[in-house]
């Protein structure tokens, strides 16, 4: 086996390794093996053709011809533009880790493939094996950005693993090195290829630990910390399709009630409404304790629920309707009295809620059907008319088809439950495979027109319709209740949801109204009894499953596996930083003296080693390396030294000149004694500063101008 054949299996081993870090990205792990036919078919066209002396560019055109092995390996490959079409509305609505789809596992096959060609080029083409790494890191970085937080940095350790084994090929090998070359600057030219892997290891590992840190995010006036302060805080429902075409049953919320029931589990309210739909606005934070009463409607007893949130990041705090007292440990949460929510302040509030364990109190509402007629009128929620306000845009035929529905109803409850029955009618029809968003363009095609959505949409429509009629409104975002195994309720993404709060006077307040077509979305209304049956039926999305991680909030959400550095304080990165460029150098420079001292069977490769030691020691102590024959170095340097170490380099000397021209050469005695008397007595006579310790000369680029040394 020849060194390029080495060199071309390493790069097949380390391309897959680097294939390990997208497991984040999918459930599937066939793109591996057919990753491994590609790479394997490429590695043998290339060994064939190099026997055949075919010129290196001829190679690298004939190692792509597996990819016409895809049609017969992957039969849908055979309709590429049908496949992409497919692939990339799955990638649009998909939740990692995804399942098994045919043009995903192919995608994510062809980027390792992809990986290994530009590896191998790299490594036999250009001769420059060190320079694979920022190709082999790359789909460690792909789930890394794509999910954020979600990603181990330990994955980043198969990466490592195939980078090393392509060095230590190379290193193992007969490297290749430019045409033309003398000894002196092939010795260069491997020296460079060692310090370049020094210096990409170095920028690597802090490239890692900068993208495995959360990024601390910033709110309208800074992190609260003391009581009040405004801040703007981010739009759960921005990624409300995603989650709820996820198909990941990936529990992220576990919860028991006192009293056994489900609780629709509320994060945010969106009372302001304009052309581009329902969203949120600045608020006050205020300490948490909820200032709000109860509704004169509720029921007498309280429910406590205890609620453990799991791998799912968001600012604010799963609650149930309505809330009377929050536990939650630590002091970075906070009350926002405009809509209820408890939200976190401060750095690392988008994952506050992650791995979380908290209790609740809470006092439930009688079922909407049982409520609404009871309610003669609307109430003012002290907002200046926020929930009230309709943009100009909205178009008439949506004010005139309010009207119309309540037409006859003489209460304000009375109109909201001809709403809510309207909407809930088989003249609307549930579906994901709808526009995302409240626009006014999505909400009149959707009352008017197609009258098919989801949630987002029922909920949007209701809090629209109910304003045109005077009822104050806004969209709730939060989860459905989810699914009851023995005593404890399970929620996943695919529970996230959508409904409405309507305000009601006489003591009422605010009541929740879910509108969405019951069993379109699976569970309980949110205002329903205690005890929900545990068989409701769950949500079956009509799409194609969702892709990119979906959120809560504007914040990375539920995925796989959290980074176990996503709480890492930045003091404490970037102290490790500071000693990784402190040590990195440092540590590179002791590997390169053990490797190079540790011997070769191969007789001229260990003296090599030998002299580029005594080479890299005098170039750290500040002295350039004399030009000549060995002999004339040794005569330059040797008078600097004691005798001993003088004739130790003269010996040395003698042994490189014969191990490079002597067609038998002698076999040397004790190479690495002899490299120590005279390291040993360069470190005694010269001195070099703590700098030139730290941050040695040898691993940098030699001047190409050479001074004479200046004499002892």
């Amino acid at each position: 086996m020849t060194g390029a054949d080495r060199l071309s299996l390493a790069s097949v081993i380390a391309a897959l390794c680097a294939g390990v870090p997208l497991f984040p990205l999918t459930e599937d792990r066939t793109y591996l093996l057919l990753a491994l036919v590609l790479l394997v078919s490429s590695a043998l066209i290339g060994a064939l053709l190099r026997r055949a002396r075919v010129g290196e560019v001829l190679v690298r055109v004939l190692q792509l011809a597996p990819v016409l092995l895809l049609p017969w390996l992957v039969p849908a490959t055979g309709d590429p533009w049908r496949l992409y079409d497919d692939t990339y509305s799955y990638v649009q609505a998909a939740f990692a880790p995804m399942p098994y789809q045919a043009g995903f596992a192919v995608l994510t096959a062809l980027l390792v493939w992809v990986v290994y060609l530009l590896t191998e080029t790299l490594a036999i083409g250009l001769a420059s094996p060190a320079w694979t790494f920022p190709v082999l890191v790359l789909p460690y970085l792909v789930p890394t950005i794509a999910i954020y937080t979600e990603t181990s940095p330990f994955l980043f350790g198969f990466v490592a693993v195939g980078y090393a084994l392509v060095l230590a090929t190379a290193t193992g090998s007969a490297l290749p090195t430019p045409r033309g070359t003398d000894d002196t600057t092939a010795q260069s030219w491997q020296r460079a290829v060692a310090v370049t892997a020094a210096v990409a290891t170095t920028v690597a590992l802090v490239t890692t630990i900068l993208f495995s840190l959360p990024i601390p995010e910033r709110s309208g006036s800074g992190p609260d910390t003391g009581g009040s302060g405004s801040v703007q805080l981010g739009d759960p429902s921005l990624d409300l399709i995603r989650n709820v075409n996820s198909n990941s049953n990936q529990v992220l919320i576990t919860y028991r009630s006192s009293d056994g029931g489900g609780e629709y589990l509320r994060l945010i309210a969106l009372p302001v409404f304009d052309e581009k739909g329902f969203h949120l606005t600045g608020t006050d934070l205020v300490p948490l304790q909820f200032d709000a009463d109860p509704p004169d409607v509720a029921g007498p007893e309280t429910v406590r629920t205890t609620i453990e949130v799991g791998n799912f990041g968001a600012e604010y705090l799963p609650m149930p309707w309505f809330p009377v007292t929050a536990e939650v440990g630590g002091d970075n949460w906070r009350y926002d009295p405009k809509t209820l929510a408890v939200v976190a302040v401060g750095t690392g509030r988008a994952t506050a809620t992650r791995g979380l364990s908290y209790e609740a109190t809470s006092v439930r509402l009688p079922a909407v059907e049982t409520l609404l007629p009871k309610l003669a009128s609307a109430g003012d929620p002290r907002d200046n008319g926020l929930t009230l306000q309709l943009p100009d845009g909205l178009s008439p035929e949506v004010r005139a088809l309010a009207e119309e529905i309540t037409r006859g109803e003489t209460t304000a409850g009375g109109k909201a439950l001809a709403l809510t029955q309207f909407l809930r009618s088989d003249a609307f029809t549930y579906s994901t495979v709808a526009t995302a968003g409240t626009t006014l363009g999505t909400l009149d095609d959707f009352l008017l027109g197609s009258r098919t959505g989801y949630c987002e949409q029922f909920a949007g429509s209701l809090a629209v319709m109910a304003r045109a009629v005077g009822i104050p409104a806004r969209v709730v975002v939060g989860f459905l209740p989810g699914r009851r195994l023995d005593e404890e309720w399970e929620v996943t993404a695919r529970n996230m949801h959508a409904w409405t709060e309507l305000y009601f006077g006489d003591g009422v307040g605010w009541v929740p109204v879910d509108a969405t077509p019951s069993g379109a979305a699976g569970g309980p209304r949110p205002s329903a009894s205690a005890t929900p049956s545990a068989s409701a039926p769950s949500l079956e999305p009509t799409a194609q499953p969702s892709a990119t991680t979906p959120t809560a909030a504007p914040s990375p959400a539920a995925g796989q596996g959290g980074g176990p550095l996503d709480s890492v304080p930045w003091v404490a990165a970037g102290a490790g930083v500071f000693a990784l460029v402190l040590l990195g150098p440092r540590l590179t420079r002791a590997a390169l003296r053990w490797f190079r001292l540790a011997g070769s069977p191969d007789e001229r490769r260990a003296t090599e080693r030998a002299w580029a030691e005594v080479r890299a020691v005098t170039r750290d102590h500040g002295r350039d390396w004399p030009a000549g024959t060995s002999r004339q170095v040794a005569a330059e340097l040797g008078p600097q030294l004691p005798r001993d170490a003088s004739a130790a380099l003269a010996s040395l000397a003698v042994t490189v000149e014969r191990t490079r021209y002597d067609r038998e050469p002698v076999a040397p005695a004790d190479l690495a004694g002899t490299v120590r008397t005279i390291t040993d007595a360069m470190n005694e006579r010269w001195s070099r500063s703590s700098a030139r310790y730290w941050w040695p000369r040898s691993l940098w680029p030699e001047s190409a101008s050479r001074t004479q040394l200046p004499s002892s």
